[in-house]
C-alpha cells in the first residue's frame, strides 16, 4: 500500500499512537528504547545512560547548534573517520573508533543520540538483527531503500545509515509528517500493520541447499537450542545465500563440539548493514538429534579428510553441505539411534529441460510461454517487452504483462511475469523483486512472478495494498509435473475464466 492518510488519522488520534508520537517527541531515553528498540548491544537501561552521556557530555566532534541537510551528511561522514569521543569532568575520556569491530553495533546508539539533537535529519535505527522487518516495511509503504554495501566495505556500510536516513527523509516529506510522527510510523503503525495483514502460516518450499551453522557458548546461543521447539522462530548467523526452506544443520561449539539439531530456514537470507558478521538468516522447525562429536566426525572414514573437519570446524557458520554429505550424516544420526524418516530431505528439482536451456529468451520459449498455454492462456493474453514511462522518463520493458487497461500512460495489468536465465544468488533474486515490483507499481499489478530456468516465484499483492518480497510460492519446473503442484498454480495465476 501507499502511504494511507485515512488509517494514518485513526492512528493518530488513537491512545496507541499518541503515546508512540509523545515518545519520539519528548520522551526519555530509556522509555524510547524500552518501548522501541528491539535488540541492542547494551542492556535498554545501560543503552540509555551511553546515550544521556553522550547528550550531556563534551563529545568529539562538537555538534553545532543548527545544520544544513549537506552538514549533517558531512558531520556523520566525520563520525565514521574519526570516531566518538566522551570527555569527563575528572578529564578522562572514553572513545569508541571507527576501527573498532564493535561501532557497527553502536548505530543504534550513534543514530538515536543524533535523531535527539537534529530530528529533521536524523533518524533512530532499531532495526540491528531485524533487517528483514525493515525490507517488508519498505516494499508495503514504497520506501526505496538504498542497495545494502558489500560485507567487506565497513565504513560504507557505516555510512549506509546515512542513506537511509534520506530515504526516510523523502518519505516524511512526501507524507507531510514531523519527525516524531515518522519515527512512530516507523517503529510502531507500519509493524502492526504487517502483523494484521499476516494471512496465516505458510509452508515452506522444498529443501534443495544444506547448510552448516553454529552456535557457541556465549550470549544465549546453547540456551535458546535446548529449550527449542519446532514452534519457535530466531534470527542466526548464516550464508546470505541461504533460501528459505533449506536444510540448516547445527554444530555446537566449543566446550560441546557436537552436531545438535536440524532447522529449516523460514526465510531468504539477507545481508544485513549493521550485523556484524554481515549474513544472516531466520531459522525454525528444529528438532534435535543424537549429538554427532567432532571426535566421531575426526574418526569417520567419510568426514576425517573433510576440510572443515580438519579446521576443527572454524567457519562452519554458513558453510554449504553437498547431498552426499548430508546422507552420511543422516547414517551416522542413525547409528546414534536416530530416526532419518523424520529428518528433513534434499529435494532433487532439475530435469533434462533445464540442462537444455541456454539463455533468458529460452527460459521464455521453452518453460514460460508453455506452462501459459497448459494455464489456460493464448498469446493473445500478454503483451511482450511493453514499452513503459518511468521516473524521469527512462523506458523499462517488463518481459510478459497481462494488460487490463490499455489506454496509452494508464496501462494496469493483472499479471506480470519477469524472465532470468538464472537467479544464482538471493541478491539476484531480491534485484529482480525490485525490477518486477517497479512495474507492478506502475501498473497496479496483482500478481508478480519471476522465473528461471530452476523456478518460479509468485507474489500476491497483500489485501490488495502491496507486495512483501518475504512472501512467495516457490515452485521447481519439476514439481509442476505433479498434478497437485499444478493444480494449486492454476488456482493461483491460471486463466480460469
Amino acid at each position: 500500500m501507499h502511504f494511507n492518510k485515512f488509517l494514518w488519522k485513526i492512528y493518530q488520534q488513537s491512545a496507541a499512537g499518541q503515546s508512540a508520537i509523545q515518545l519520539f517527541t519528548n520522551g526519555s531515553t530509556e522509555d524510547l528504547l524500552k518501548s522501541f528498540s528491539g535488540t541492542l548491544p547494551l542492556e535498554n537501561s545501560v543503552a540509555a545512560g551511553f546515550i544521556d552521556d553522550m547528550l550531556q557530555l563534551t563529545t568529539s566532534p562538537v555538534l553545532p547548534d543548527t545544520l544544513t541537510l549537506e552538514e549533517a551528511e558531512a558531520l556523520f561522514d566525520k563520525i565514521i573517520q574519526e570516531g566518538i569521543t566522551l570527555s569527563y569532568e575528572d578529564h578522562s575520556h572514553e572513545s569508541y573508533a571507527p576501527n573498532n569491530i564493535a561501532f557497527l553495533g553502536l548505530v543504534p546508539l550513534i543514530s538515536t543520540w543524533l535523531y535527539y539533537v537534529y530530528p529533521d535529519y536524523f533518524k533512530p535505527y532499531f532495526f540491528l538483527h531485524r533487517f528483514h522487518l525493515l525490507t517488508r516495511i519498505a516494499d508495503a509503504f514504497g520506501i526505496d531503500l538504498p542497495p545494502v554495501p558489500l560485507k567487506q566495505y565497513k565504513a560504507e556500510r557505516i555510512k549506509y545509515y546515512w542513506s537511509l536516513c534520506k530515504s526516510f527523509s523523502v518519505f516524511q516529506e512526501e507524507n507531510e509528517l514531523s519527525a516524531a510522527e515518522f519515527c512512530a510510523f516507523l517503529y510502531d503503525f507500519a509493524p502492526n500493520y504487517l502483523d494484521s495483514s499476516e494471512n496465516g502460516s505458510e509452508s515452506l518450499p522444498q529443501a534443495t541447499q544444506v547448510w552448516l551453522i553454529g552456535g557457541d557458548k556465549y550470549g544465549v546461543d546453547f540456551e535458546f537450542l535446548d529449550r527449542a521447539n519446532s514452534q519457535e522462530t530466531t534470527f542466526w548467523q548464516g550464508n546470505e545465500d541461504t533460501r528459505k526452506g533449506d536444510i540448516l544443520v547445527m554444530y555446537c561449539l566449543a566446550p560441546r563440539s557436537y552436531i545438535h539439531s536440524i532447522w529449516r530456514a523460514t526465510d531468504d537470507g539477507i545481508a544485513d548493514p549493521f550485523f556484524h558478521y554481515y549474513s544472516s538468516i531466520y531459522i525454525g522447525h528444529g528438532q534435535k538429534v543424537p549429538p554427532i562429536s567432532l571426535t566421531k566426525l575426526k574418526n569417520d572414514p567419510y568426514f576425517k579428510d573433510h576440510p572443515l573437519v580438519r579446521k576443527n570446524m572454524q567457519g562452519v557458520s554458513g558453510y554449504p553441505l553437498t547431498a552426499e554429505e548430508y546422507l552420511r550424516l543422516q547414517k551416522l544420526m542413525n547409528e546414534q539411534g536416530g530416526s532419518q524418516v523424520d529428518l528433513p530431505l534434499l529435494y532433487s528439482h532439475t530435469f533434462p529441460a533445464n540442462d537444455e536451456i541456454r539463455n533468458e529468451r529460452e527460459v521464455e520459449t521453452v518453460l514460460i510461454e508453455p506452462l501459459l498455454i497448459r494455464l489456460g492462456y493464448t498469446s493473445e493474453h500478454w503483451v511482450r517487452q511493453l514499452s513503459l514511462r518511468m521516473g524521469r522518463g527512462e523506458r523499462n520493458f517488463p518481459d510478459y504483462a497481462f494488460i487490463t487497461t490499455h489506454d496509452k500512460g494508464y496501462e494496469t495489468a493483472s499479471m506480470l511475469i519477469e524472465s532470468k536465465f538464472w537467479i544464482r544468488t538471493n541478491r539476484e533474486l531480491e534485484e529482480t523483486f525490485k525490477q518486477v515490483w517497479s512495474y507492478g507499481q506502475r501498473l497496479s499489478a496483482k500478481i508478480l512472478v519471476i522465473a528461471d530456468k530452476e523456478a518460479i516465484w509468485i507474489y500476491e499483492r497483500n489485501n490488495n495494498s502491496s507486495f512483501d518480497r518475504t512472501k512467495y510460492t516457490k515452485k521447481f519446473w519439476k514439481e509442476l509435473e505433479q498434478p497437485e503442484a499444478f493444480r494449486m498454480l492454476l488456482e493461483l495465476i491460471g486463466n480460469t475464466k
